[in-house]
């Protein structure tokens, strides 16, 4: 789900006009009740207590996204639009920053509940980098990995890039009954030494894993071989950049999906903690 943007935040604007006037109304509300006591109320407060289960509210709310994306007969019920969970998903888990402050009157209280705001405060951090993430990482995709194919497929494709020039190369260099193509052999031997292994990923070979070296590992055996076997050696520069494109796709998908894991064990941290915290307090009201 994309913010940044004027298109797409012009489709946000609607979500972000209503968690901007409820954190106006939220505050407006607290700042009035603030001045009546002439001190800042606390979560036992009447104020207090409405914002704390308005934040309960949406925090359990926030949580019900991992069971509509994790299982597909919730995706597949005739609920909520996908996008539109999304928008709400991202706009009311901003809206429970200011909630949660004004709730807690500005002070985090005892152990639990100073555990619970930094859980809480860490799950809503890790919840904005995601969506930087999901801003960057895209583009980043399009401009460094034009050939990107499904993750799953990386290795067979591969493989059989691979296998299908190993067989060429080896027509080329005579193995199969026929004449030798002058300067094969060269690049038969570094194919067989360093590159096979690399484009497998059997191996990390720093000269190849490299832009700049691998270029110019490449036009050093340019120059050492005859202008008939460059087009073999450039079908051969093709698949280690296409590896190397491979292995930045799957560096930047693991960036991409990393957040999550810390993003989803905190949040049902999170709620375990809220449920003790509500527990506790309801104890002593």
């Amino acid at each position: 789900m994309l913010v940044v943007g004027r298109r797409q935040f012009a489709s946000q604007f609607r979500w972000f006009l209503l968690a901007l006037l409820l954190t106006a109304a939220s505050a407006g509300w607290y700042a009035y009740e603030a001045s009546r006591s002439s001190e800042l109320p606390g979560g036992g407060s009447f104020v207090g207590l409405v914002l704390g289960t308005v934040g309960a509210a949406i925090i359990l709310f926030e949580m019900l996204i991992w069971p509509r994306k994790r299982f597909a007969r919730f995706r597949t019920l005739p609920l909520i639009r996908t996008k539109f969970w999304m928008k709400a998903h991202i706009w009311l888990g901003l809206l429970v920053v200011p909630v949660a402050v004004l709730h807690s009157g500005f002070r985090f209280g005892g152990v639990l509940t100073t555990t619970l705001m930094v859980v809480f405060i860490v799950v809503i951090v890790s919840g904005i980098w995601g969506l930087f993430l999901q801003h960057v990482i895209p583009r980043l995709m399009l401009e460094l990995v034009p050939e990107e194919v499904p993750e799953a497929e990386i290795e067979r494709v591969m493989v059989s890039h691979t296998r299908e020039f190993e067989r060429a190369l080896a027509v080329d260099r005579g193995k199969l009954g026929g004449p030798e193509l002058p300067g094969t052999d060269l690049i038969g031997r570094f194919f067989e030494k360093e590159a096979q292994a690399y484009l497998l990923g059997e191996k990390v070979i720093p000269d190849l894993r490299s832009a700049r070296r691998s270029a110019a590992v490449f036009a050093a055996m340019t120059m050492a071989i005859p202008p008939s076997a460059h087009p073999r050696l450039n079908e051969l520069r093709a698949l280690c950049d296409l590896r190397r494109q491979f292995d930045i796709q799957a560096r930047l998908h693991w960036w991409l999906h990393s957040w999550v894991w810390v993003h989803l064990p905190l949040s049902v941290a999170l709620v375990g903690l809220l449920v003790a915290h509500i527990y506790t307090a309801l104890r002593f009201i």
